[in-house]
């Protein structure tokens, strides 16, 4: 019997090492875990893809997803510097500095969009009605609540501050604060304006006692890449297939979240993404999502172009470079 117990082991070394009782080759591989950090706005169909992962075919197959929530896209980027996501949601303004600093990053999906005209939802920036607060041209030695530094947020209070005639600099201060509690610290005065994204606009308009005293669009009156997706350039080229699989459903989550809303808004709020009461969720104004996930240059271009020209970078980056959006289905 000892004899025998001591031929097993090497009869087994000896068929692993021929194939035997091994997975065959060309057989199907394990799908490829994507970790992504996302935010708190404008990411509705990316969140979708967790909450309704039916519409999305390859998931589970090709990829599968772990998703990690952060304040802001600061946050995200330096989990993203120390390994811990492969990827996730960037404003379009973020990638940009970002791409300057030389993190190394590429853009592959446009998720969201600020485009003016009234259509369609601008992040709105409110004072209290009794603060005396009606425009930008109010705010000096003011406290204006951005969500992050060289976030969005804060790039359009500058923008729209510098529009006004103030320095952005000398005359106004920043306050980082997250957006589940930009209402809360407007309405203790601990900021003088803050930055309202929906569903935290609507809910803060519904409350009353709130006035409008400048949008994104002031400072900054074209078209931009509000949310994008980006990933690490070496994971895409170890995982191409997987990433092309993944950007294929999102799409399909984005056309599926544009053609039925009510219900992917359900969706969300049963699994907690959106903590909103449903009715002022449902009756909110969205922001434009592209149905193709596809990034535009030219948006991306203006917009370094007032970064250059406010000092938030110092040299242009190739925006061609920055963007690949080769392995979307359209």
């Amino acid at each position: 019997m000892r004899r025998i117990l001591l031929v097993l082991p090497v009869l087994l070394l000896l068929a692993t090492a021929l194939g035997f009782g091994a997975p065959a080759a060309g057989g199907p591989a394990a799908p490829v875990e994507i970790r992504l950090g996302h935010g708190f706005a404008a990411e509705e169909q990316l969140w979708l893809m967790a909450a309704r992962p039916d519409i999305t075919p390859n998931q589970g197959r090709a990829y599968t997803l772990r998703f990690t929530a952060f304040r802001a896209s600061d946050d995200r980027l330096r989990a993203y510097e120390a390994g811990q996501i492969d990827g996730g949601t960037i404003p379009g303004p973020t990638a940009l500095f970002a791409a300057e600093q030389g993190v190394p990053l590429v853009l592959v999906a446009s998720v969201s969009k600020e485009v003016p005209g009234g259509n369609w939802h601008n992040t709105t920036y409110l004072a209290l009605a009794d603060a005396g607060i009606r425009s930008a041209r109010d705010l000096r030695g003011k406290r204006v609540g951005v969500v992050g530094f060289k976030t969005s947020t804060e790039l359009w209070a500058r923008a729209a501050i510098d529009a006004a005639g103030l320095d952005p600099n000398r005359d106004v201060s920043y306050v980082i604060v997250p957006f589940p509690a930009m209402g809360e610290a407007l309405r203790a005065r601990r900021i003088d304006v803050g930055a309202f994204p929906n569903p935290f606009f609507h809910v803060e308009q519904t409350r009353g006692g709130v006035v409008v005293v400048f949008t994104s669009k002031t400072g900054v009156p074209f078209e931009e890449e509000l949310i994008t997706i980006f990933l690490r350039p070496d994971f895409v080229r170890r995982h191409r297939e997987a990433v092309r699989a993944f950007l294929r459903d999102f799409v399909a989550a984005t056309r599926w979240y544009l053609a039925n809303q009510r219900e992917a808004r359900q969706a969300l709020l049963e699994k907690r993404f959106i903590t909103v009461p449903p009715e002022v969720y449902f009756s909110m104004q969205d922001w434009y999502r592209d149905p193709s996930a596809r990034i535009s240059f030219e948006f991306l271009r203006r917009m370094q172009e007032l970064h250059l020209k406010l000092g938030w970078q110092t040299k242009a980056v190739d925006v061609r470079r920055l963007v690949d959006t080769s392995l979307l289905p359209f």
